[in-house]
């Protein structure tokens, strides 16, 4: 049975239940809240953290309530490094469990007093910005995506990681970043269920298709924005995944994009994506002729290995790991100039780089990110000494990282290697790897 309305049963009447406005309200002229038991009135928290805060009317302008329940709620809140905290003496909350521990009111006055001192504003209330709710299927391709395959493309995980911190929060507001985002993370699963493997086909086909379409249709500031930067550097991270022999399409686009994009704003998301560009740059178009590799690497190295730049405390322990990367990459880059240039045997490179690359422990942080370094070297060497070296540390990143640009790149060294005193291996490396090797 349809109840009556709120007003009829609180003046203990029978409700008429006409809708949406019953008609025994409508005569003594009060407001009708109309049909349904349920029923929400004007009033003040009693329990709770927000006890003593009204609760707001529909018709009250949003920055009233805001103002109110700040004054209220007598700005306990506080937002830092991501997450908020209650500022509170009797208990402090983990950062990484996000539980309290009861300390004691003593214990806990010295995170109390850094907390406020943190602030520009002590008396101002800190509040998360709003992030757009997202289905379970993609909050699930969203986790793999942090979890498996951030990781592997930046050196230092534990320092920072763009792909985590600034282009998993764009994709929650930009819908093309977000379809890419999804598309990567199904090809990485894919490569350890087969299921997945159609749906990471047709959503990359689906992107690829629908950037064409707007690059027909829409204005050339649509085109060449942010979302279609990010869009490209998060799907050639993908082909590193899948070891797709059509990554050059894809490289020579971000390309083409980055030399007509307009001038953007300064932020850490256009940063970041400079630097990743200049990644794939200087790590895939080597790959694609001896003389666009020539180009790239030629230029001076703090323009091309700025993604190997941390702002590290002086004390930090990566600051060996960091500075070993560069060294690797650089001597990496001589032996393919030189044997562009020369066709004299480069033992002597090849053994420096390894007694270089010895130095990092092969299971710890940053080891994966040697790869190219380890293929040059692998196929410029005849040192059978040097070429099984290289080989294992290559294959031992594919079983940490499973992307099959790796196993790719050494299911192609047999071959440069039989072709070896026939031709430079520079010049067949688009026809033979046929992966973007990173």
């Amino acid at each position: 049975m349809t109840l009556g309305c709120f007003q009829c049963t609180k003046r203990r009447i029978v409700c008429d239940r006409a809708h949406p406005i019953c008609k025994k309200c409508q005569k003594k002229g009060i407001e009708c809240s109309g049909l349904g038991r349920f029923r929400f009135t004007d009033g003040v928290a009693s329990r709770g953290r927000l006890k003593g805060c009204a609760i707001p009317a529909v018709d009250v302008a949003p920055e009233i309530v805001f103002a109110q329940t700040q004054t209220q709620t007598q700005r306990q809140l506080r937002w830092r490094e991501g997450r908020v905290y209650r500022r509170s003496r009797k208990a402090r909350v983990d950062p990484v469990t996000e539980r309290g521990t009861n300390t004691g009111a003593e214990g806990d006055a010295p995170d109390e007093v850094e907390e406020v001192q943190r602030g520009t504003d002590t008396n101002a209330l800190c509040v998360a910005p709003w992030v757009a709710p997202l289905g379970a299927r993609a909050r699930m391709l969203f986790s793999h995506f942090a979890r498996d395959v951030a990781p592997v493309m930046v050196l230092l995980d534990d320092v920072s990681n763009g792909y985590r911190d600034l282009l998993l929060p764009m994709a929650c507001t930009d819908d093309l970043v977000r379809q890419a985002v999804e598309v990567v993370a199904t090809q990485y699963l894919a490569q350890l269920q087969p299921s997945f493997q159609h749906a990471a086909d047709t959503g990359r086909a689906a992107i690829i298709s629908r950037l064409r379409r707007e690059s027909l249709h829409f204005s050339p500031d649509s085109v060449f924005s942010a979302s279609t930067w990010a869009t490209l550097i998060v799907l050639l991270v993908g082909e590193t995944i899948t070891g797709s022999d059509e990554y050059h399409h894809l490289l020579q686009t971000l390309l083409c994009l980055v030399r007509n994009l307009a001038p953007q704003v300064p932020s850490d998301a256009t940063r970041f994506l400079t630097k990743q560009t200049h990644m794939f740059q200087l790590l895939g178009l080597p790959l694609l002729s001896e003389h666009h590799g020539m180009h790239i690497l030629q230029t001076p190295p703090d323009q091309t290995l700025d993604w190997l730049a941390y702002d590290l405390p002086a004390h930090s322990s990566h600051h060996t790991l960091v500075g070993l990367t560069r060294q690797a990459f650089t001597l990496a880059a001589h032996i393919y100039l030189n044997r562009i240039t020369t066709n004299t045997d480069q033992r002597d490179l090849t053994e420096r780089l390894r007694r270089l690359i010895s130095q990092i422990d092969p299971d710890g942080p940053g080891a994966h990110a040697l790869v190219w370094a380890c293929f040059i070297a692998a196929a410029d060497t005849a040192d059978e000494t040097h070429r099984r070296f290289f080989v294992e540390r290559m294959e031992r990143v594919y079983l940490k990282t499973r992307f099959r640009n790796v196993i790719t790149a050494v299911q192609a060294l047999p071959g440069i290697w039989a072709r070896r005193g026939e031709r430079r291996w520079t010049e067949d490396l688009f026809r033979s790897t046929a992966a973007l090797v990173m």
